[in-house]
């Protein structure tokens, strides 16, 4: 038997996550599960999520729950969530990065991307996608390629390892299908190595439309002036109403970044990105070709930008 509505212990991790008459909740725990178990409790948990990903159903907002422990889930083969309306949530803090309850790439996995969501109307909340793999041609961490979902306290952190080569990003965005996701207090992006030139904390491409990312963080520390956190290659990487709000974009460290956007063709008013009460710290400008970029009257321009745009920083004396 699932687990809903009936049980109150696990009823505050779904607080929000939507259900119907036939959903079912399944536990997932590395350290105490294994896939013959139920995987309905968390006396009978499993121990991969790949286990649990087949027991669920398309379109019944079944929900998986990840028990963090401090050992994260390793796949050894890419993951397509490609279920809608099926849910990932982790049990651990409600904080943006270093959740616990991680999912991490197999180390010498060479599939790009590592993880995709292809489904639509997913809820992914509290899990840490941690691309740390021995393989260059492993790129890409996290594609959402599907439409309609919500991540929220979710860390995408991409080229860790040997994959910290030109191209790797950290999330990309974009795919006939992808409209309409919402990234919220989010992490994209790492500050845990120093990336090499050509690495992006996110991308977005195929014409993705009605994006919305709200208090999300991207932090990344650079090797050349020419990185940039986000990349939009050409017009039609992006459609219309993609919305960074109160986000703040970081370089940290003392090589100077160019720009935050790298956009490599003139943006019109059907393909743009709008900044709402953002910031940047060690970052020369938003848009170097100012191609598009439109920000609110509180953001320093896109031909001027400042070092540290709207943020105040305190140092020691």
């Amino acid at each position: 038997m699932g687990l809903y509505p009936k049980s109150a212990v696990y009823y505050s991790a779904l607080v929000g996550i939507p259900r119907g008459p036939k959903s079912k909740v399944y536990i997932v725990d590395s350290i105490n599960g294994s896939d013959t178990n139920s995987g309905t409790s968390f006396e009978n948990p499993l121990q991969t999520l790949q286990a649990a990903y087949a027991l669920t159903v398309d379109l019944q907002n079944d929900a998986v729950l990840i028990v963090g422990n401090g050992t994260a889930l390793q796949p050894v083969v890419a993951v397509d969530w490609a279920k809608s309306y099926t849910h990932l949530i982790g049990l651990c803090a409600d904080i943006p990065s270093d959740q616990r309850s991680r999912i991490k790439s197999g180390s010498a996995l060479a599939t790009t991307p590592f993880f995709t969501v292809s489904g639509t109307g997913c809820v992914i909340k509290n899990i840490s996608f941690w691309h740390e793999t021995s393989a260059a041609a492993g790129l890409v961490n996290v594609l959402v390629s599907g439409g309609r979902n919500k991540f929220q306290n979710c860390q995408f952190a991409g080229a860790i390892g040997s994959n910290n080569a030109t191209g790797a990003r950290s999330l990309v965005v974009g795919g006939a299908n992808a409209s309409g996701n919402v990234f919220k207090d989010c992490e994209i992006g790492n500050d845990t190595i120093t990336v090499v030139n050509g690495v992006a904390a996110l991308e977005f491409v195929t014409g993705a439309m009605h994006t919305t990312l709200e208090d999300c963080m991207f932090p990344l520390k650079i090797t050349a002036t020419t990185n940039a956190h986000v990349q939009i290659t050409a017009a039609a990487s992006v459609g219309t109403l993609n919305i960074f709000k109160r986000c703040y974009f970081v370089n940290e460290t003392t090589v100077a970044e160019a720009e935050v956007f790298t956009v490599g063709a003139p943006l019109a008013r059907a393909n743009h990105v709008l900044l709402i009460d953002c910031w940047m710290y060690g970052v020369a400008k938003w848009d170097s070709s100012n191609r598009g970029i439109v920000t609110n009257a509180t953001i320093a321009a896109n031909t001027t930008g400042v070092n540290t745009g709207n943020m105040m920083v305190i140092t020691s004396a």
